[in-house]
C-alpha cells in the first residue's frame, strides 16, 4: 500500500468507508505475512486515523486492535486518552499500556476509566492498590467484582476505611471469607456512621441521640464481635482499638458487664504492658491489691477502680459457684450487684459509669424477664400434656400404654438446652477455660438482630431503636 494514495483517499471518503479502512488496517497491521516496509506503512496510515473527526474511526481502530501485544505503543497511548467510548476498550483490555500509566490514568481520569481498568483480565498488585486508595467507590466494587483481581487483605481494609458507609461495598466485603477480622470491625463503626447520618438527615431523632444510640449498639457489636474472633485476631483487635481511641473506660466497663473478660484481659495487657498470662491469673483470682496494680499501669481512672473490682469480682464468683442461674442471666446479676454494692467517692467518670451500668443492667433486666418468660411457658407446656392424659387414666387406660413420661419431658428439655449453651461455649474453645462461659453470655445479652451469619449487622437494632425514639 502507498501511504500517499491513502491519505489523498481519506480527505474524500465517508465516515463509513473510513471506518472500514481502520478495521481492515489494523487487520493488515497484524498479519505475519507483510514485510517489514509494509507495516510500517500501515502503521503510519492508522496513525494518521487518530485524527480523524469521526469517532466511529477511531472506535474501530480500538475494537480492532483489542488484547493484542503487537499493537503499536504510541497507537494505544493515543487511543487510551481518547473519548469514553474509545479509551474504555483500550483501558479495559490492552496489554500493551504499562501499569504506570494505568495509575496514572487511575489518579487523573473519568470514573468509566477506572471501572474499565478494574475490569481488566489481569491486573498487578500495584494497579490493584492504586484503585484500592484513589479510586472511585464504583471502580473499587468492580474491582471486587473481578475474579482474577487477587486482592490482599490491605487493599480491603483500605476499600472499607474508605467506602464502609456504602451499603453495596459494605456487604460485599462482609461476603468475603478473606476479610480480616480488624476490617469487618472498622465495618461495624461505618454502618453505624451511615445509618447515623440517614437518620439525623430524615430529622426522626435529635442528632446528639442518634449519635448515642448508634455508638452504644456498635459498642455491643464489636464487644460481641471480638468474643468470637481467635485469639490471635483478639490481639490484633484490641491494639487497633486502643491506637483509634476506641478502648475507653466505658467501653472496658461495657466488656466487662457483657462477660467478654477475654477482651478486658487482652486490654489491659495491652495498656499496662504487662504479660497476657498474668493478667489471666490476676483477673482469675480474688487479689484486690494485684488487680490494683494491673489496673494503675493500665492508667485507669482510680475513682472507677472500684467499680471495675466489684464487677469482675462478681464474674469470678458467679462463675465458680455453679450456680443453677441461666448463663445468660448472669450479665443481669453482675449489673445489679454491682450498683447495689458501690458507695465510693462520686465524679464525672464515674457518673457516666454508673448511668452505663443503669442501663446495661435495665437491658439485662429484660433479656432475664424473657428467658424467665419462656422457662414458664415451658413447664406450663408440659403441664398442659399432663392434664391431658389425667382423663384417659380414669377411663382405665393403663398410663404406659401412651409411652408418655412427663420426667422423660423434663429431661429432654433440660438436655436440649445444655445442648444450646454447650453449643454458644463452643463458639469459644480458644478462649481460656475461666473464661468460656462469661464470654458465651454474651450471645444471651446482644440482640440476636446484631449477629447474623456471623457477620455483625447493627442495622436493624439500630433503626429499631431509632423508630421507638422517633415514636
Amino acid at each position: 500500500m502507498v501511504i500517499e494514495y491513502f491519505l489523498e483517499w481519506v480527505e474524500t471518503a465517508s465516515v463509513a468507508k473510513r471506518t472500514e479502512a481502520a478495521s481492515a488496517l489494523v487487520r493488515a497491521y497484524l498479519r505475519n505475512d507483510i514485510s517489514t516496509e509494509e507495516r510500517e506503512d500501515v502503521e503510519a496510515a492508522i496513525t494518521t486515523l487518530l485524527e480523524d473527526p469521526a469517532p466511529s474511526v477511531r472506535f474501530a481502530l480500538a475494537e480492532a486492535f483489542g488484547a493484542r501485544k503487537q499493537a503499536p505503543r504510541h497507537i494505544i497511548s493515543a487511543l487510551a486518552a481518547d473519548t469514553l467510548d474509545v479509551s474504555i476498550i483500550t483501558l479495559s483490555q490492552s496489554p500493551v499500556l504499562h501499569d504506570t500509566e494505568l495509575v496514572e490514568f487511575i489518579e487523573t481520569s473519568e470514573v468509566d476509566n477506572q471501572i474499565a481498568i478494574a475490569c481488566r483480565p489481569w491486573l498487578s498488585e500495584t494497579v490493584i492498590a492504586s484503585i484500592c486508595k484513589d479510586g472511585h467507590k464504583d471502580a473499587c466494587m468492580a474491582l471486587m467484582m473481578n475474579p482474577i483481581a487477587e486482592m490482599s487483605q490491605e487493599n480491603l481494609h483500605t476499600i472499607a476505611q474508605r467506602f464502609g458507609t456504602v451499603t453495596d461495598i459494605r456487604k460485599m466485603l462482609l461476603e468475603r471469607e478473606d476479610l480480616a477480622a480488624e476490617s469487618r470491625l472498622i465495618l461495624i463503626g461505618k454502618l453505624g456512621e451511615a445509618l447515623s447520618n440517614m437518620v439525623s438527615t430524615k430529622g426522626w431523632i435529635n442528632e446528639n441521640k442518634v449519635k448515642k444510640i448508634v455508638n452504644e449498639a456498635c459498642d455491643k457489636a464489636s464487644i460481641e464481635f471480638v468474643a468470637n474472633a481467635s485469639n490471635e485476631d483478639v490481639t490484633h483487635l484490641v491494639r487497633n482499638m486502643i491506637e483509634g481511641g476506641k478502648i475507653t473506660v466505658s467501653y472496658l466497663l461495657r466488656a466487662v458487664c457483657m462477660g467478654n473478660l477475654t477482651l478486658v484481659a487482652r486490654a489491659f495487657a495491652e495498656l499496662s504492658g504487662v504479660r497476657f498470662s498474668r493478667v489471666e491469673t490476676i483477673l482469675s483470682k480474688d487479689r484486690e491489691a494485684a488487680f490494683k496494680a494491673l489496673y494503675d499501669r493500665a492508667g485507669l481512672p482510680q475513682s472507677a477502680f472500684i467499680i471495675f473490682y466489684t464487677a469482675i469480682s462478681t464474674w469470678r464468683r458467679l462463675l465458680s459457684s455453679n450456680s443453677a442461674a441461666n448463663p445468660a442471666r448472669l450479665p443481669y446479676l453482675v449489673t445489679r450487684e454491682v450498683l447495689d454494692k458501690y458507695s465510693g467517692r462520686k465524679d464525672e467518670i464515674v457518673d457516666d459509669l454508673i448511668l452505663l451500668l443503669r442501663k446495661l443492667s435495665a437491658e439485662a433486666a429484660r433479656e432475664s424477664a424473657k428467658i424467665k418468660a419462656a422457662e414458664i411457658a415451658n413447664r406450663s407446656a408440659i403441664e398442659v400434656s399432663e392434664v391431658e392424659i389425667q382423663p384417659d387414666v380414669e377411663e382405665g387406660i393403663a398410663l404406659e400404654e401412651f409411652e408418655i413420661d412427663t420426667d422423660a419431658l423434663v429431661a429432654e428439655f433440660s438436655d436440649e438446652m445444655e445442648g444450646y449453651l454447650d453449643a454458644e461455649v463452643l463458639h469459644h474453645t480458644d478462649v481460656p477455660a475461666i473464661y468460656i462461659a462469661s464470654a458465651a453470655d454474651v450471645h444471651g445479652f446482644v440482640d440476636a438482630e446484631l449477629i447474623q451469619d456471623d457477620y455483625i449487622d447493627v442495622s436493624e437494632a439500630i433503626m429499631n431503636a431509632a423508630m421507638a425514639k422517633a415514636a
